[in-house]
């Protein structure tokens, strides 16, 4: 798999295949569509839920809460197949626009492809996953049914193939963008540019919380709706977890950019409030340097306000309140779930 230089990047047509998006040549053909991710996503939907349910038909399974079922599982892979395409297609158009501001970043772009051996590697444990998932879970009563146990398997693999990948893609976005945040230049004429690196994890919590209410809602659909609240949170624990962890994987990039961020003002800061106090030579060495000259003390005065309002944190205020709302609430539902559930078992 090539990289692309800076010059491909800014030419790359929209028929291509999106770099990160190539782990495998129908993953490459539904890419290269150019369909946005919802469309290819509900158009998957649609057609994996009539092929489950006529394949449910055709081989006469009698249990009536299969058909449901499938309606529920395909859900689910449809949810991480738009995790991975919008993740995928997000990161590469961000990036793009970081390199246009800072042209030494395209360094970076060859970690969105993964190697071949990693592809097999992750189609293969995607394989054994689906093989072990059929051999303790599987329906007693369809083991002479060879069809439909490769039927089944072929969801559970694709299931565990998009999860799989969706992970990749997660962590190669976590590792450029701790890189970027620790070379992209500092330019505290330019600050508004730098919420780019705060879309990626903004792009990851929207779909992290439509996630969260498809695998409940599906979850619901498997056990019949048997479980209360407290205990679906905890059956449901190992898929939103991980989301969860992940946003904090996302935290430690942005720390290292409010370092610098912070560097950088402090460095500036010091130079206007030297030549505001009289010591205007310090100017020659700030971003207004060129035109020290110009300026009345009045004028150091809004500067410095300036400066000091700069946010060191890549988000902007739409950012914050998404991140406060969007987290907060359920996190604190989660935390007094559990606390019931441990209440209820020690007494």
């Amino acid at each position: 798999m090539t990289s692309l230089t800076v010059d491909e990047v800014a030419k790359l047509p929209s028929g291509k295949a999106t770099p990160g998006l190539s782990h495998i040549p129908l993953i490459v053909w539904i890419d290269r569509t150019g369909l946005p991710a919802w469309q290819i996503v509900l158009t998957s939907f649609l057609f994996l839920v009539i092929l489950g349910i006529v394949s449910l038909i055709l081989n006469r399974v009698p249990d009536p809460n299969m058909y449901s079922n499938v309606i529920a599982f395909v859900a689910i892979i449809c949810f991480f197949m738009l995790l991975y395409i919008s993740l995928g297609r997000g990161w590469y158009s961000d990036l793009k626009e970081l390199i246009d501001f800072d042209s030494s970043l395209a360094i970076f772009l060859p970690l969105l492809e993964p190697s071949k051996q990693i592809v097999r590697a992750e189609v293969l444990l995607a394989a054994v996953c689906s093989f072990t998932n059929m051999y303790f879970f599987r329906p007693t009563d369809l083991d002479q049914e060879f069809m439909m146990l490769i039927f089944m398997w072929s969801y559970f693999f694709l299931e565990y193939l998009f999860a799989i990948l969706s992970f990749d893609i997660l962590a190669r976005q976590v590792g450029i963008l701790y890189k970027v945040a620790n070379s992209i230049r500092i330019d505290l004429l330019q600050p508004e540019f730098y919420s780019l690196l705060g879309n990626v994890m903004l792009r990851f919590l929207k779909l992290f919380i439509f996630g969260i209410c498809v695998i409940t809602f599906s979850f619901n659909i498997f056990i019949e709706g048997k479980l209360e609240a407290s205990n679906m949170i905890l059956a449901i624990m190992p898929y939103f977890m991980p989301g969860l962890f992940m946003l904090g994987l996302y935290m430690i990039p942005y720390n290292h950019f409010k370092r610098r961020m912070r560097m950088a003002k402090s460095v500036e800061l010091n130079h206007v409030i030297r030549a505001i106090n009289g010591d205007l030579a310090h100017l020659n060495a700030s971003l207004v340097g060129q035109d020290s000259s110009k300026l009345t003390v009045i004028d150091l005065l809004y500067y410095e306000e300036r400066i000091r309002n700069i946010k060191e944190w890549p988000f902007t205020d739409r950012i914050r309140s998404m991140i406060f709302f969007g987290v907060l609430p359920p996190l604190t539902w989660v935390i007094a779930a559990l606390i019931e559930v441990f209440i209820e078992r020690v007494i």
